[in-house]
């Protein structure tokens, strides 16, 4: 392999990598146990199909036994009853695969912000893979050549440090959730506070107790303004 072509393989993300950075398995279709937001595409759809088809098969391996064997021992090795009961635990079977669909599809929406990162990467590698091909190409005597080399990969280096550092950035703002869920409590507290001081401005400013209140505004709209800034640079 040529030089050019080793720089290239070094620049895509690989599958080990995502799990690393994550801390989640990663596959085209799934995040750790929910599911992606491209899982759905036509290209993918056979494959969430199989999988879907998988855990049905292991819920009827689990139900199907167990409801027979409870009714066999209710009814006393009665025959008639074991049958009828099959049913049951083929529905059950199916309703528990449901279920776990509708889980992974809620435990999507909480992980959108990975789901849309793993969708850049996805995109990356494509553009890599591409790159890779007018490089052999090349190499092999084509008259397609890509132009200005050292400025692509440069570029491409760069996106690769940024959706590396995004990948990090999801990780510890995932691990931290309720202190995230808490910090908007407190903007909110503070928010509701402020107001509270504002409906409460005296007009008389020399007085002391207006004195004071003004000034707890004034300090107040200066932590509000400030902790505003960082949200919207967050």
């Amino acid at each position: 392999m040529s030089e050019g072509l080793a720089n290239l393989d070094d620049l895509r993300i690989s599958q080990r990598e995502l799990d690393e950075l994550t801390g989640l398995d990663i596959s085209e279709t799934t995040m750790g146990w929910a599911y992606r937001q491209t899982a759905f595409r036509p290209e993918r759809r056979l494959g969430w199909l199989s999988g879907q088809l998988l855990t049905l098969g292991v819920t009827l391996v689990l139900c199907v036994p167990a409801v027979l064997l409870l009714v066999r021992s209710m009814s006393g090795d009665d025959v008639r009853a074991v049958w009828l009961a099959l049913p049951v635990g083929v529905f059950g079977a199916i309703a528990l695969t449901i279920a776990w669909v509708v889980y992974r599809l809620r435990a999507g929406k909480w992980l959108i912000m990975l789901s849309h990162l793993l969708d850049e990467i996805d995109r990356f590698n494509e553009t890599v893979a591409a790159v890779e091909i007018l490089e052999e190409l090349a190499n092999k005597g084509s008259r397609l050549n890509l132009e200005n080399r050292a400025d692509v990969l440069e570029a491409l280096h760069l996106t690769r440090e940024s959706l590396v550092c995004g990948l990090m950035t999801e990780r510890v703002l995932r691990k931290h959730q309720q202190f995230m869920a808490r910090r908007q409590e407190m903007f909110s507290s503070i928010e509701r506070n402020l107001a509270t001081l504002q409906q409460l401005r005296v007009s008389d400013e020399a007085n002391d107790y207006g004195r004071l209140l003004n000034e707890a505004i004034q300090i107040g709209t200066s932590v509000h303004r400030e902790l505003s800034m960082f949200r919207e640079r967050r």
